[in-house]
């Protein structure tokens, strides 16, 4: 038998907001953050595909390790990390 509970299922709508608001600033191909003159490290979050295909590093620079966004500059709270948190165990299978 499982210890792990049902994952909650989520809405990607808003997955794919906090990540525009958070995220998209520096991981687009057009960055608007005064720093970010290219994507850094060619991380890119503009498309449902991309973020999907980057669904771990997400998971782990904003969830395990805390250290995106870079210096929090763009105040992500602990409610959005627990959304990626929940996003991403729930695309696991």
């Amino acid at each position: 038998a499982s210890l792990i509970g049902p994952v909650e299922k989520v809405n990607f709508a808003e997955v794919q907001q906090v990540i525009t608001e958070r995220c998209v600033i520096c991981h687009s191909a057009q960055p608007n953050h005064p720093t970010a003159l290219v994507a850094p490290n060619g991380v890119m979050f503009d498309t449902v595909g991309q973020i999907n295909l980057w669904a771990e590093r997400i998971h782990n620079r904003t969830v395990v390790t805390k250290t995106m966004p870079l210096a929090n500059l763009t105040t992500i709270s602990e409610e959005e990390r627990a959304l990626l948190d929940r996003w991403y165990k729930s695309t696991r299978k």
